[in-house]
């Protein structure tokens, strides 16, 4: 009668008596992979907070435009890192990141202050151009509500009938522009009660963790897996070498 063959017990059985072995490496690679999180070099990122002001900005408001108009203000070490986000609507971060501190810290903070400081330029240009509308519209409340003062006593005084309806007819067309040039004027003036400069908020730095824990955990699991494939391809090479020998006798 042919001996019934269990294949998978075999190696089960073959592995439990090398238990010790797979156990013993995978505790070796756990080692290896806390060793490596100490010798890899800690990596600082530091990161600026930069209020944008309400300016309307097309090329300072886009991370990609941001990027390429000051990475080249920064050292080629750090020049790649430069990452540009928008946390929230008027808000823009700037990080670098980097294995010296204070190298990392102090380019973060230049290209922070460099970026604000255009910020604001334009922030300004835009303002002035607005206190300038302002008083313009100004003037022309003013004298437009004199030309209607002049037309009302005209037109009361009655002084020429024959340019009454004229009179009239221009007093009706000042009073419809000098409400539309006080609706404007009222709009600028909202606009620039709520303008807001754009500030450099805030400067931050911090550094990468080791990740000793998931390393050893991720080395271990490693070194059981490989183990565990080098147990099974031991005991097929046994199994195969006995197989040849009892086709030889």
């Amino acid at each position: 009668m042919e001996k019934i063959k269990y294949p998978v017990y075999d190696y089960i059985k073959f592995i439990w008596k090398k238990k010790l072995l797979l156990i013993g490496f995978t505790i070796l690679c756990m080692v290896i992979g806390a060793a490596l999180s100490y010798i890899k070099p800690t990596i600082y990122t530091s990161t600026a907070l930069v209020f944008t002001g309400n300016g309307n900005n097309e090329k300072l408001s886009k991370p990609r435009l941001i990027t390429d108009t000051y990475k080249d203000e920064l050292p080629e070490d750090l020049s790649g890192s430069l990452d540009v986000k928008i946390a929230e609507p008027f808000q823009i971060t700037l990080s670098l990141s980097g294995s010296d501190k204070k190298t990392v810290e102090s380019n973060t903070k230049k290209v922070a202050e460099q970026y604000t400081n255009d910020l604001t330029n334009r922030f300004n240009e835009q303002l002035e151009v607005q206190e300038k509308y302002k008083n313009a519209l100004e003037e022309k409340v003013i004298k437009t509500e004199e030309a209607i003062s002049q037309y009302t006593q005209l037109v009361q005084e009655k002084s020429d009938e024959n340019k009454l309806d004229h009179y009239l007819e221009v007093l009706i067309n000042k009073e419809e522009v000098a409400e539309k040039y006080r609706a404007d004027l009222e709009e600028v003036e909202y606009d620039l009660a709520l303008a807001e400069t754009p500030e450099l908020m805030d400067v931050t730095i911090n550094q990468s963790s080791n990740n000793l824990l998931r390393n050893a955990l991720l080395a271990g699991a490693f070194g059981f897996q490989l183990m565990l494939v080098l147990l099974v391809l031991w005991k097929y090479i046994i199994n195969a070498r006995r197989a040849l020998s009892q086709r030889q006798e």
